[in-house]
């Protein structure tokens, strides 16, 4: 196995040697990591078990931030806003989310929203985007949200799911 990984390594040392291979001087890096947050987010109307369209408006905050181009960023606060059809069970639309950096700059990131439903009545929310103004723009952002418990009997209701919150996490990727 050291033979084999001995033998990639000289084959690419002289591919780039002789311009054959290429990579590139920007190859992505992670912008900025944030592992610690929490939101508080209201569905209208409330999900159901059936798809309908909603509107998702979420608030919370970053902390924890580890950026390399930015040192001096330590954490956020964020808005998210989602409207798109989906169902306690699942679902993806668009969103627009907003991040207000402790520097006093910001971040507006358009991109998907997708809804999963987990064992044991956790939802994942997952945004991926770009972002498209601001601090970072153009790099790539991947928001996780974990909802751990959400209240399915709600999901029953005529009135569904109308508030949730959980954990967040947030990478930005240049």
């Amino acid at each position: 196995m050291r033979l084999r990984s001995l033998i990639v390594a000289v084959v690419g040392a002289l591919l780039g040697v002789a311009g054959l291979f290429h990579v590139p001087a920007s190859a992505s890096a992670v912008d900025v990591n944030c592992a610690l947050g929490t939101q508080v987010g209201t569905y209208s109307p409330g999900m159901t078990l059936l798809p309908r369209h909603i509107d998702f408006h979420a608030t919370g905050t970053l902390g924890g931030c580890v950026s390399p181009s930015h040192p001096e960023i330590t954490g956020a606060t964020f808005t998210s806003l989602v409207s798109g059809t989906f169902s306690c069970l699942a679902g993806s639309t668009t969103n627009t989310s907003t991040y207000h950096w402790n520097t006093g700059q910001s971040s507006t990131v358009r991109g998907g929203f997708e809804v999963n439903l987990k064992p044991g009545g956790t939802t994942v929310l997952v945004l991926t985007g770009t972002v498209v103004d601001g601090l970072f723009q153009g790099a790539t952002v991947v928001q996780t949200k974990v909802l751990p418990a959400t209240d399915l009997t709600a999901c029953l209701t005529p009135q569904g799911l109308t508030s949730v919150s959980g954990t967040v996490t947030f990478t930005a990727v240049l």
